[in-house]
């Protein structure tokens, strides 16, 4: 009988040891010279290199190598190192990972890296929620996001999530279109990203990951250092909240500890803004080791900045929510190349954002797709039409000044005919332009167009100021000119009008 019990504890030891062994992946992280993805006898392994499973974070050794315990639903990828970077497909997204389809079956797997030449000033492009979901929307962003950012040196750019209008296949056509832009990608999954046909939860992101990689993960750029997050979490058959599941807190709390004390900042992407997550607080708390955190979402169809106090010492949280490349879902009328006018819901036109980071401070840059540079605002003066008379009704005694980038602490002036500069006050209202498009869909101005309609205006802007219009001004034409100063945001914007008075 002892026998019989030594013989199984044996065989069940050996099966236990068997199974552990095969649920591993093992390999090199090596600096690839000649770029053939091949460990040659002369390239070097490159020691201390973070790799995850989504939960566990290894540490190659002095020889380069790893050891990871694989999750089921999860890949293996390597944690970026500043100075070296993954090869990119033909689409411009970083493959540090192991593809899926492959990651059940393998026992090793070396990732190579190529060097990359990073400097400490970083130029990251944000695009908030694409929403693309047919071809035509592939166009949009093709003529509003990737033709004007083709010529400019970026070092590498992040989609905040929400890229298809839960059209999965659209995923494809979408990385080409932003892939022809040459800069590195690294994509961040929304909620209409999610595949809610698939029952088990971790096979909600199946379809994202098949195309743009693991929906979370980490990496080094220059001297500095970011976490992209997964913080949707499916509910029921098609609901959602702002939430990070516990493998991915695991995984957040090992790489933190891991890279506390290398580096003094993180900046975060994710889709749902931070205010909008049940878990803000464990969030918070987690970041407590770096001086300074920012973060970047989109999911609102509005852009703000947003500061999170926290303890005596650290300086708040600045979040950006970035808005929307598709404005308000491509809704609306459309110009003459059948791109809708789309205003996201605050009266920011469509675009996306620069932020320039340096050692010393990070720089906000909204850029309006479609316009100049200096296009940082919308400036609304009444004015009474003579032939066109529709919108004559909207007027009222204000000049609004609607400022794209501005915070709350931002400051906006305006003078008349180059006089004295007043403060304008801060409006919580709805943007006029946002007014007079629902107006004129109202009237019937769009009926012949094949568009998708406008909601109600109900969104207060978060950065719209005003002034009554003086009383004072004699008869005829005058110039309105404003600036708008952010001493937070390192923001100066300057806008000018005509205001005809009778």
């Amino acid at each position: 009988m002892n026998r019989i019990i030594f013989s199984l504890v044996v065989m069940l030891s050996f099966t236990v040891g068997f199974a552990q062994k095969n649920n591993k992946v093992s390999g090199i992280v090596f600096a690839d010279t000649n770029q053939n993805a091949v460990l040659d006898k002369d390239e070097v392994v490159l020691s201390n290199v973070l790799v995850s499973n989504g939960k566990d974070v290894v540490e190659t050794n002095s020889k380069g190598k790893y050891s990871i315990t694989k999750i089921e639903g999860n890949t293996v990828f390597v944690i970026k190192p500043t100075g070296y970077i993954s090869k990119k497909n033909k689409q411009n997204s970083v493959q540090f990972y192991v593809p899926f389809d492959e990651v059940k079956g393998i026992k090793n797997y070396n990732f190579p890296l190529i060097a990359n030449a990073e400097n400490k000033d970083v130029k990251v492009v944000l695009l908030g929620d694409t929403q693309v979901d047919v071809m035509d929307d592939i166009h949009h962003v093709g003529k509003l996001v990737t033709e004007e950012l083709m010529d400019q040196k970026i070092d590498f750019i992040v989609p905040l999530g929400d890229l298809s209008f839960d059209n999965l296949t659209i995923f494809k056509p979408l990385s080409e279109t932003l892939g022809l832009i040459g800069a590195p990608i690294f994509y961040t999954i929304g909620n209409h990203d999610l595949n809610f046909k698939e029952t088990a939860f971790e096979d909600r992101d199946k379809s994202f990951e098949s195309i743009f990689g693991p929906s979370y993960y980490a990496f080094e750029y220059g001297n500095q250092f970011f976490l992209v997050l997964n913080n949707i979490y499916p509910v029921n058959e098609k609901g959602y909240v702002g939430r990070l599941d516990e493998t991915q807190k695991q995984f957040i709390t090992n790489l933190i500890a891991a890279k506390k004390g290398a580096f003094n900042s993180i900046h975060l992407f994710m889709h749902i803004p931070l205010e909008e997550m049940e878990d803000q607080d464990w969030i918070i708390k987690s970041l407590a080791p770096f001086e300074e955190v920012l973060i970047s979402a989109g999911h609102t169809h509005t852009q703000y900045h947003k500061y999170f106090e926290r303890e005596t010492g650290r300086k708040a949280i600045h979040e950006l929510v970035a808005g929307a490349v598709c404005g308000s879902w491509w809704q609306g009328p459309h110009d003459q190349n059948q791109i809708p006018f789309a205003l996201m819901y605050d009266g920011t036109p469509k675009g996306y954002w620069t932020v320039g980071i340096n050692p010393d401070r990070y720089t906000y840059d909204y850029k309006v797709s479609g316009a100049p540079n200096t296009k940082q605002m919308d400036i609304t003066v009444p004015n009474t039409n003579e032939w066109d008379t529709t919108l004559n009704a909207l007027n009222d005694n204000y000049i609004y000044a609607n400022v794209f980038a501005a915070d709350d602490a931002t400051k906006v002036y305006v003078n008349f005919d180059n006089g004295s500069w007043s403060e304008m006050v801060k409006y919580e209202g709805i943007s006029p332009n946002i007014q007079k498009q629902y107006y004129l869909q109202s009237q019937g101005r769009y009926d012949s167009m094949k568009i998708s309609n406008s909601p109600r205006p109900e969104t207060v802007s978060t950065h719209l100021w005003r002034i009554a219009k003086p009383d004072n001004l004699p008869s005829g034409a005058h110039s309105v000119r404003i600036k708008a100063v952010g001493k937070e945001i390192n923001l100066e914007a300057h806008g000018n009008a005509v205001l005809w008075v009778k």
